[in-house]
């Protein structure tokens, strides 16, 4: 029951970023927006969930889920409500701040919620089924905009988005524990949780483990931001054929954790996490060395989200694992710069550095030289130090018997 509550929560944030893609310029057209002024409209949602996130995170692990999840989701009910009846920039603006605010409490109770009801091989199982439905959603969110918004308009999509998290704020007051299930006693005091944050952003193990959710989400924010206008002007597309078309390389996130379900119960989490590696260097090539058609435009962009799932549950696994009583202090940080730094870096990408689709190519090249690091830090050093403490042990086991 609880990884369903996971995966409507999850869905909430997942629709609010994605669903209004699809009619993006049709948002420019009649509020008059520039295409950066509409970029932002997305940009800024990512942006105040952020922000948010590292609030709400030291909030759910000292107070719990539930009440967390009662202040965030009337915020977001009431942006989506204030997008839908918005008839200017300014009140759409706002709406898009407060879903970006009120969306951190779902984001971040699916991401923590199995790690404290499950454990051990049903933890793992429950974490790869989360990742499965969310690609899911991620995968028919651009189809539901773009036809949602050709057969109405894109104020039917937000007042659609509107009722659809206000269903979910329903479920969730039905089904969180009202309890606490786990104890964790920290302090609220800014300058105690600035020095949590400060001690995990200097610990390599938790850098090397949020490399692994902020390079595949750096690459897809920035081609996110880039293919709706280049797509659409340059292959003539409605916005129910972007929808349709964007639907095809999301179902990479889908493939990327079954594939993950199926490797990571038999080679482990380092070894799965290096199968995936190579499909960025192959993305980069497509961008780098074939012509932009539509195929490879898609190709390309199917095997980064082929990576971005396959990473999301792991990463989720390796949270819970290094930091179990931080986790919601861990992934709000890890969220948080992850929307901010990310966000702002995939807008100046865009505006200052890809002004072709082979530019591109730098960018997963880069973030796929990152992960090299990433992945040495958590599991060469990790088998060093264990190799070590053996000989260390039996060093000391040789002494004694030699006395």
């Amino acid at each position: 029951m609880m990884v369903w509550v996971a995966v409507l929560l999850l869905s909430c944030s997942q629709l609010a970023s994605q669903i209004f893609l699809p009619v993006l310029p049709q948002i420019a057209s009649q509020l008059a927006l520039s295409i950066g002024q509409s970029q932002m409209m997305i940009t800024g949602y990512f942006l105040c969930l952020g922000i948010s996130q590292l609030v709400v995170g030291p909030l759910r692990d000292k107070y719990g889920d539930r009440q967390v999840f009662i202040i965030g989701q009337s915020l977001f009910v009431l942006g989506c409500v204030l997008c839908a009846m918005a008839n200017n920039v300014a009140w759409f603006a706002l709406g898009r701040v407060l879903q970006g605010l009120g969306a951190a409490a779902p984001l971040l109770i699916s991401r923590t919620l199995l790690g404290v009801v499950y454990q051990g091989k049903y933890l793992q199982s429950a974490i790869n089924s989360l990742a499965m439905a969310a690609s899911g959603i991620a995968i028919l969110s651009p189809y539901l905009g773009g036809a949602l918004g050709q057969w109405s308009s894109w104020q039917a999509v937000a007042w659609s988005l509107a009722g659809y998290v206000f269903l979910v704020a329903l479920i969730g007051l039905k089904l969180l524990p009202r309890s606490k299930l786990y104890q964790a006693p920290i302090s609220l005091h800014p300058r105690q949780l600035l020095e949590r944050y400060s001690l995990l952003l200097f610990a390599p193990q938790f850098i090397a483990v949020a490399l692994f959710k902020w390079g595949p989400t750096f690459i897809y924010l920035t081609i996110q931001l880039y293919y709706p206008f280049v797509l659409q002007s340059q292959f003539a597309m409605t916005q129910s054929d972007f929808g349709q078309f964007m639907m095809l390389p999301m179902v990479g996130l889908l493939v990327g954790a079954m594939l993950t379900k199926y490797f990571q119960s038999r080679c482990g989490v380092g070894k799965t996490l290096a199968l995936f590696w190579p499909l960025l260097l192959i993305s980069g090539s497509c961008f780098l060395i074939l012509p932009f058609t539509l195929v490879t435009a898609l190709f390309g962009y199917a095997l980064v989200m082929i990576v971005f799932g396959g990473y999301f549950s792991l990463y989720m696994r390796l949270v819970s694992r290094l930091f179990p009583s931080q986790a919601g202090t861990a992934n709000a940080l890890i969220g948080a710069i992850e929307l901010l730094l990310f966000t702002l870096l995939a807008v100046a990408l865009n505006t200052y550095f890809i002004n072709v689709p082979s530019d591109i190519a730098w960018l997963i090249w880069a973030v796929a030289a990152l992960l090299i690091w990433a992945w040495g830090t958590l599991f060469i050093e990790q088998e060093q130090a264990s190799v070590y403490c053996q000989h260390l042990k039996q060093t000391v086991k040789i002494k004694k018997r030699s006395r």
